[in-house]
């Protein structure tokens, strides 16, 4: 079972609540083409696009996982269909995009039928793009443990 242990420590190394509250659980991530794509564009002899590091951010408000549009875009994927999200500033539509997300510290990936596309330009941790939000749909894989008390976070995939 991958195992990630994240969290924020204070200025003088101490566990504590701060970075967690103001940031959020976050994970390194990539977001890379999917494996299908993967294969196909080896065996026609093309080369494939590297993986786009960066953080992901875990929101249990988020019903589906979402990728930034314009990374998964710059890869060369293309829309699949498109998804209705409603958030507190109403409904928009969305494209949906097949990809996949790697977590290097646990050398683990998941492969999704379809995320939904959205702007993440503007979210940035220490200089480095938010790629992704991990929704509901992954969690429901798995075990997460939200330590506000510690500033810490752990997530085990099943």
């Amino acid at each position: 079972m991958p195992i990630y242990e994240g969290g924020f420590t204070t200025k003088g190394g101490e566990p504590g609540p701060g970075g967690l509250l103001k940031i959020g659980p976050i994970l390194p991530g990539e977001v890379t083409i999917p494996s299908a794509l993967a294969k196909l564009l080896a065996d026609e002899g093309q080369q494939i696009p590297p993986p786009v590091s960066g953080f992901m951010l875990i929101d249990t408000g988020a019903t589906r996982s979402c990728v930034d549009t314009e990374i998964v875009t710059k890869l060369g994927v293309k829309p699949i269909g498109i998804a209705t999200l409603t958030t507190a500033s109403g409904e928009s539509k969305h494209n949906l995009y097949p990809a996949k997300l790697n977590f290097p510290p646990m050398t683990f990936g998941v492969e999704f039928g379809s995320l939904v596309g959205v702007n993440l330009k503007q979210q940035t941790v220490g200089g480095h793009q938010i790629i992704a939000l991990l929704g509901r749909d992954l969690l429901s894989r798995c075990l997460l443990v939200y330590n506000g008390l510690k500033g810490s976070f752990t997530l085990a995939f099943s």
